[in-house]
């Protein structure tokens, strides 16, 4: 990536001299002809003095054009930085650098297996730490070191990547520069997430009892309020049966009978477990150098006895089921939710796989939208998605309970005509189009930039979005055909109203 990048970067110094040397000589050139007078011809002296003064007018302007030229290039072309490495057993430091954005964003990701610690456990230790810290023991005082930092903000969480459960910590704020009275806030932010992270408020090998308490009944009102959602609680049901054997089978934050058993002991020993054995990758994106964060995590993570249990991200091909699985579950609700799950353990095309979801529901032209929603009418929306590590397609559909059945054809029906029949040029030329958009779109957030970079952390090569959007150029009709053709049907769910009409 780093000598591709260099190769860019070259190649966009080398077309911007070229535009410089040709705004000289149109300069010059203009000068002569602007102010041409013919009796000079005839006077070698004048002529002499003519000459030599438009050259130096010329040279002059030619001088402001190249040195605005110049700073506008560099804002533009040589800001974007990104760097990777290793600064503790384990711990990996990612750096992006983007000089336009004006503020700056540190995530901290601790990747263990599931099977070693208890779901719920893992669950509300993160809830703790971003509760308060030995420092500031009480959220109204982590609040207010939050507010003198203009505002800044952390925050924690617990979810499923790569097989793998990830207990992430989140902090922003402004850059350096903002600061009314010279703080260093991007160094503040970083001692402060520190702080909840390796001092949370405890001793005696136990979480603080109250703390404990309320994130207890934070963590299960968060696991209760998920039915409330029924897109969320259909994907949590179908994935049930989707996965079944694999870690995604489960909730990363458990159920709610396991949150109810977590102790202030067992919690904190989970959170020990964590910091001590888990792969950890630091993002750090924004405008600064985060040199200063670099250093700081570097000291923290190096003082730890740590044992780094994963020496590498991924997840393995989601097993393919001998015969497909018909779930179904009822409520009480009106609509119906359809989700169908396509597996291909041997896929291996990714950016094919990229255009036939969108071209099949992930667009606003794709065959989705356009067949079974407005010509058909079967559903009030039909997308589809990809797991590039579990090769899987998901097309999820709201849908009117009577009308199950002829979704899940029609569904089946797309998919089959693209095996059968490819797609147009027409078709790759809009999702490529779309693509594009999103990719440029992606410099628009350091938060986007951290996540764009974060999500190549399996694959063993970073590529920036216009490199990944390079690949893409390639892909063909008989590519999306070829991996169309390597799905399966393996899991078809639906959660429906009670005595929902066929």
């Amino acid at each position: 990536m780093l000598y591709n990048l260099i190769k860019q970067k070259i190649l966009v110094v080398l077309d911007f001299l070229i535009v410089c040397l040709f705004s000289c000589l149109l300069s010059f050139v203009l000068h002569i002809i602007l102010s041409f007078d013919l009796r000079v011809l005839f006077e070698e002296p004048r002529f002499f003095a003519f000459f030599t003064k438009n050259i130096w007018k010329s040279a002059k302007e030619c001088v402001i054009i190249i040195w605005y030229s110049f700073c506008a290039f560099f804002i533009r072309e040589l800001i974007f930085i990104f760097e990777r490495k290793q600064i503790a057993d384990g711990v990996f430091f990612s750096r992006i650098t983007d000089r336009r954005f004006k503020a700056n964003r540190i995530s901290v990701s601790l990747f263990t297996d599931f099977d070693a610690l208890p779901r719920a456990d893992c669950a509300l230790a993160a809830y703790a730490l971003s509760e308060c810290c030995a420092l500031y023991p009480d959220y109204s005082k982590l609040s207010a070191a939050l507010l003198d930092l203009y505002d800044a903000s952390i925050s924690t969480s617990t979810y499923s990547r790569w097989d793998k459960r990830c207990t992430e910590i989140v902090g922003s704020a402004l850059d350096d520069r903002y600061a009314l009275s010279g703080e260093k806030l991007e160094r503040e932010l970083a001692l402060l997430m520190c702080e909840c992270l390796f001092r949370p408020k405890a001793e005696n090998g136990a979480f603080d009892e109250k703390v404990t308490e309320m994130m207890r009944a934070e963590l299960i009102d968060s696991i209760d309020s998920v039915i409330n959602d029924k897109s969320r609680y259909a994907a949590y049901r179908a994935a049930k049966s989707a996965f079944v054997g694999e870690p995604d089978e489960l909730a990363a934050s458990g159920t709610h009978e396991d949150a109810e058993k977590v102790t202030a002991q067992s919690a904190y020993a989970a959170y020990r477990e964590i910091l001590e054995t888990a792969r950890v990758e630091i993002f750090a994106a924004g405008c600064s150098d985060f040199a200063d964060t670099e250093e700081i995590f570097a000291r923290e993570f190096s003082a730890i006895n740590r044992r780094c249990s994963i020496t590498e991200l991924g997840s393995k091909p989601s097993a393919l089921k001998k015969e497909p699985a018909y779930v179904e579950d009822e409520f009480d609700m009106k609509q119906a939710i359809l989700r169908m799950y396509f597996k291909a353990p041997e896929l291996a095309d990714h950016e094919a796989n990229i255009f036939l979801a969108r071209i099949l529901g992930g667009m606003t032209t794709s065959r989705f939208f356009t067949n079974i929603r407005e010509k058909q009418s079967l559903c009030y929306y039909c997308s589809s998605l990809i797991d590039r590590s579990k090769r899987t397609l998901t097309c999820y559909a709201g849908i009117e309970p009577k009308n199950k059945k002829r979704a899940e054809q029609a569904i089946l029906k797309e998919l089959r005509d693209i095996c059968e029949n490819g797609v147009t040029e027409e078709e790759i030329l809009q999702a490529k189009l779309e693509l594009k958009n999103q990719y440029k779109a992606i410099y628009d957030s350091a938060s986007a930039l951290a996540v764009w970079y974060f999500i190549q952390l399996p694959y063993g090569k970073f590529l920036t979005p216009e490199e990944f959007a390079e690949t893409l150029e390639p892909v063909t009709s008989e590519r999306i055909q070829n991996a169309a053709r390597m799905y399966t049907l393996d899991t078809v769910y639906t959660l429906s109203g009670k005595n929902s009409e066929e």
